[in-house]
């Protein structure tokens, strides 16, 4: 396993709804083709899509740093214009703070 990120999209203000159709009709042609959402063969694997009023998340699992530049770099090219995207990554805060927790029962 590599390194988790929660992957973070929310529909810009002004966007017509053509377009935001438009750029799933998009989303959807990359993910059947690829199985992410970025559109990379191998190196970043999708874990899951969390949809919301705003947007949404996903949880992606990113094994090669060259292929998340391109996985960024097409939501950049493809959806920019719909979405506002962001990548945080994360960690198990649960294990991290296990000794802390466990010490103060």
């Amino acid at each position: 396993m590599g390194q988790i990120y929660l992957q973070r999209f929310a529909y810009r203000e002004g966007v017509s709804k053509s377009e935001l159709d438009q750029a799933w009709a998009e989303a959807f042609k990359t993910f059947a083709q690829s199985g992410n959402w970025g559109g990379v063969e191998k190196g970043v694997t999708h874990q899951q899509t969390y949809g919301t009023g705003w947007g949404g998340y996903v949880l992606i699992d990113v094994e090669d740093p060259e292929a998340f530049g391109r996985y960024q770099a097409h939501h950049n090219r493809t959806y920019g214009h719909a979405v506002h995207v962001t990548w945080e990554p994360l960690f198990d805060m649960d294990r991290t703070a296990e000794a802390a927790i466990r010490d103060l029962r």
